[in-house]
């Protein structure tokens, strides 16, 4: 089933001293590009939560969010490097007498120089908060799925409704495709009366100048392409995975081939399903940005 690039998720996850709760919002995005906001200490499993996601969604921008409630994580360890201070502290010396500078030296100005200062998070048996984060994460990406599975039901149905009426515009112009090589050689017929004022009309340069037109103006290739567009289109939103891609392509392919039409035809009626069906290809353009 094809799905929407929008959805939300929402799971939960208890245990002895509290619960981890995870939501998930997602809306469209040409790639996956993900955002984590995960508390102190549990940003360790980072990588292991963009893993699990990957595998679910394919397309769009993710925002997750971890909120945690219970009992701290994490210890905090804070050490200074003696020696490193030191020796940043022999160099400024030498510095401040090289450049005969009378500005003092602290403490505040050392501490703030790279590796003097070391903060450390220590874990307390992290690991086992583990598989609960992952039972969140599970759940609120199954509801997820749901709530985009919905959408993009939703959307097929819309597009499906779509692609029925440029099938039925394109046999309209099917239609009045050998009217428009007809209604050229009358009126051509008319205007060489008019030019010999009425003389015996010439009928071999008649069926040679319509000959010529039926050359130009045939679409009967641009139709059978539009018509395998169109099959390929219908089996792709009945599938699955990520087709949002695909199908603007399509999409792309049908303007192509319906704005030759446009060009080579000159009848009414024709140009009338032209514009009609390239309105409802531009649609289908923008219901393919929504999805997967």
């Amino acid at each position: 089933m094809i799905k929407s690039m929008t959805g939300f998720g929402r799971g939960e996850a208890k245990f002895k001293n509290g619960k981890l709760t995870i939501e998930i919002k997602t809306i469209n995005h040409k790639f996956f590009d993900e955002t984590l906001r995960l508390p102190n200490g549990i940003t360790a499993f980072e990588d292991r939560i963009k893993e699990i996601l990957q595998r679910k969604i394919k397309r769009g921008k993710i925002n997750l969010n971890l909120i945690y409630d219970g009992k701290s994580l994490k210890n905090e360890s804070i050490s200074i490097n003696e020696k490193t201070a030191r020796n940043y502290y022999t160099e400024l010396l030498k510095l401040k007498k090289g450049l005969g500078l009378k500005d003092e030296i602290t403490t505040k100005d050392i501490i703030m120089l790279p590796g003097v200062l070391s903060y450390e998070a220590l874990d307390k048996n992290l690991e086992k908060f583990w598989p609960k984060i992952k039972e969140a994460l599970e759940n609120a990406l199954d509801r997820l799925i749901v709530d985009r599975e919905k959408e993009g039901k939703a959307l097929k149905a819309d597009l499906t409704s779509r692609s029925k009426k440029i099938d039925k515009m394109l046999s309209g112009i099917k239609s009045r495709a050998h009217l428009n090589i007809g209604e050229y050689r009358k009126r051509f017929a008319e205007r060489i009366k008019d030019l010999t004022g009425g003389r015996e009309i010439d009928m071999g340069r008649l069926e040679m100048e319509v000959a010529i037109f039926a050359k130009n103006c045939d679409i009967s290739e641009e139709i059978t392409r539009i018509k395998n567009h169109l099959s390929n289109f219908n089996k792709t939103i009945s599938g699955s995975g990520e087709v949002g891609k695909k199908l603007d392509f399509i999409a792309q392919e049908l303007h192509r081939e319906v704005n030759t039409i446009g060009s080579k035809a000159s009848d009414f009626k024709i140009s009338k399903n032209v514009i009609e069906a390239k309105g409802e290809i531009e649609k289908i353009r923008e219901q393919a940005k929504n999805l997967e």
